[in-house]
C-alpha cells in the first residue's frame, strides 16, 4: 500500500502586494501540519516594472525589481523552508512569474541565454531546495496542477473552466489551478455499473491583498483569499478548499 501523501497548496501570492498576514499563517500552518509536498500555484511574485501594462511608465523604471526579488526570498522562500524542512518544494510558473523572461525576450534578447538571469539562480532555488516547474504538473494521483494561463483566456464560470481543462486534458484527471482569484470546488465523475469514479476541479483562489491591487481603478474585486490541501494514498485524492473571511478561517477543526 503507498504511503498516504499531504500536499499543501499555496495559491496567487504576488509580492509585494501580497497580504502578509495570511502569508505568515500559512507558513505557521506548514509548520505544524508538516505536509510532505508543497507547491505555490505561480503568480508567486508580480513583478510590476516589466508588465506590458506599465511599458513606457514611470514605474518600468522604479528601482525595485532587485528589492522585490530579494523580499520574495527572505519573505517567502526562507521562512516556508525553516518551517517544513522536509517537504518537497516546487514553484509553478505563472504568467506573472514568466514576466522577467518576456521582458527580456522581447527587449533584449540576447540576454535571454544568461544563467544568471534563470529563475533558479535569481531565486537562489537550489538553496531552497526548491524545484520551478511548468504547468500541468502533476502532483497527485489523477491531479495535475496548471496556473491557468497556459490554456489561453478566461473562462467565465467554474463549470466552464471545468470543460476548458477536461477537454485539454481529459476528464479522468483532476485539477488545481489558480490564477483567476476566484476559489471554487466542483466534482465530476465518470464510469457505469457502479463503478464510478469522481474527479475535481479546484481553483485555490489567491493570498493576495486587495487594498494593494491600486490598478483596479475602483477598488472592486470579486477575490477571496484561501488555500487547499490534498491527502492522496496512492489510489484516491481528497480536495480541501480553505476560504478566509476577514483573515480567519477554519482548517482541520481548528481557527486560524
Amino acid at each position: 500500500m503507498s504511503k498516504r501523501q499531504s500536499v499543501m497548496i499555496i495559491p496567487d501570492v504576488q509580492l509585494p502586494f501580497h497580504d502578509p498576514v495570511i502569508l505568515d499563517k500559512l507558513i505557521k500552518i506548514a509548520e505544524k501540519y508538516q505536509p510532505d509536498r508543497i507547491l505555490q500555484g505561480g503568480d508567486l511574485i508580480d513583478l510590476p516594472t516589466v508588465s506590458r501594462w506599465t511599458k513606457g511608465s514611470a514605474e518600468e523604471y522604479a528601482p525595485v525589481l532587485q528589492e522585490h526579488i530579494t523580499q520574495t526570498k527572505d519573505e517567502f522562500f526562507s521562512p516556508l523552508r525553516k518551517a517544513a524542512p522536509k517537504a518537497a518544494m516546487e514553484w509553478l510558473s505563472g504568467n506573472h512569474d514568466e514576466r522577467l523572461f518576456d521582458y527580456i525576450t522581447k527587449y533584449a534578447y540576447p540576454l535571454r541565454s544568461l544563467d544568471a538571469l534563470s529563475m533558479e539562480n535569481l531565486f537562489e532555488l537550489k538553496k531552497f531546495d526548491v524545484n520551478y516547474v511548468k504547468g500541468p504538473h502533476r502532483i497527485a494521483t489523477n491531479t495535475l496542477a496548471i496556473h491557468g494561463h497556459e490554456c489561453g483566456g478566461y473562462s467565465s464560470t467554474p463549470s466552464a473552466w471545468d470543460t476548458k481543462l477536461t477537454k485539454r486534458y481529459g476528464s479522468h484527471q483532476n485539477y488545481v489551478f489558480f490564477h483567476t482569484h476566484q476559489p471554487f470546488l466542483i466534482t465530476r465523475a465518470y464510469g457505469y455499473a457502479g463503478k464510478v469514479s469522481p474527479r475535481f476541479t479546484l481553483n485555490v483562489g489567491s493570498i493576495m491583498d486587495p487594498v494593494a491591487a491600486t490598478y483596479v481603478k475602483d477598488g472592486s474585486v470579486s477575490w477571496q483569499q484561501s488555500f487547499a490541501w490534498l491527502e492522496d494514498d496512492g489510489k484516491r485524492v481528497w480536495p480541501e478548499l480553505v476560504t478566509l473571511v476577514d483573515r480567519l478561517g477554519y482548517f482541520k477543526g481548528e481557527r486560524i
